[in-house]
């Protein structure tokens, strides 16, 4: 966890919610960044790696949303005892915002802002995005078309479950994948919790926006594809994401 300046009291507490797989690997760069300058601007960080990912332990192939979820419940309780009445914020990216999102319908104290970068709504589309890129990045690895390693190279189709780009997705991972259709967006809101989406198409979530003032949604200017190689070990942050995660330090009005 990363800390303001001794003898300074945090302004505010950020729990930051990795993407998966790829996405994960080629955002570290970003969040280290976008950590060491929230803890400049006098807050406390903590990033946390879920079960079967990154530095924790755990099977690969025997996860779901809904374990990712209770891991980020146990952290939210870590920090909360680490910065007693600190305002508790979450930040999520990718696949890392809809476990997020599962998490804050459950936690006993709901975060006070969620920040949900360009989360998963459309599962089925998800997958087929990482099967295409899983068949890119080989391809372009190899520096031969796909269609060239199927026929001489001996490379199959990627399939889930199974292995992609690297990582497994497992039985549980693809019939949860399936499933997400959508965010719970309200039912959030109606926790207290302030929400702020960044999406490249901000129009699919304007509807919620107009229902509730607690709902912000903003469009990203500078979309980076995470699942391509051209993105690995990038430490240039998206102006947006710090000037967003900055702005939950300002308080709203939601009346």
């Amino acid at each position: 966890m990363q800390s303001p300046q001794p003898g300074e009291p945090p302004q505010a507490a950020f729990l930051m919610c990795r993407p998966f797989g790829q996405e994960a690997v080629r955002t570290a760069p970003i969040y280290r960044a976008v950590s060491d300058r929230l803890a400049r601007e006098g807050c406390a960080v903590l990033s946390i790696d879920y079960h079967g990912c990154g530095d924790s332990p755990g099977d690969p192939e025997n996860q779901a949303l809904a374990d990712w979820a209770v891991d980020v419940l146990a952290a939210q309780s870590q920090l909360r005892a680490d910065v007693p009445g600190a305002p508790l914020h979450w930040f999520a990216m990718g696949l890392g915002a809809n476990i997020a999102a599962l998490a804050a319908l459950q936690c006993e104290t709901a975060p006070a802002c969620l920040v949900l970068w360009e989360p998963v709504v459309d599962g089925p589309r998800y997958i087929a995005r990482l099967l295409d890129m899983h068949r890119q990045e080989l391809a372009r690895e190899m520096q031969r078309s796909w269609h060239t390693l199927m026929t001489r190279g001996g490379e199959s189709e990627p399939v889930v479950p199974g292995n992609v780009l690297g990582f497994p997705v497992g039985p549980r991972l693809h019939r949860d994948l399936l499933e997400v259709h959508d965010l719970p967006l309200r039912e959030i809101a109606q926790r207290g919790t302030s929400i702020v989406i960044v999406v490249q198409d901000p129009q699919r979530f304007e509807p919620f926006a107009l229902n509730t003032a607690r709902l912000r949604v903003q469009a990203v200017e500078t979309p980076t594809n995470w699942l391509t190689i051209e993105a690995r070990g990038t430490a240039i942050v998206p102006q947006e994401i710090p000037q967003t995660l900055l702005s939950t330090l300002r308080p709203h009005s939601h009346e």
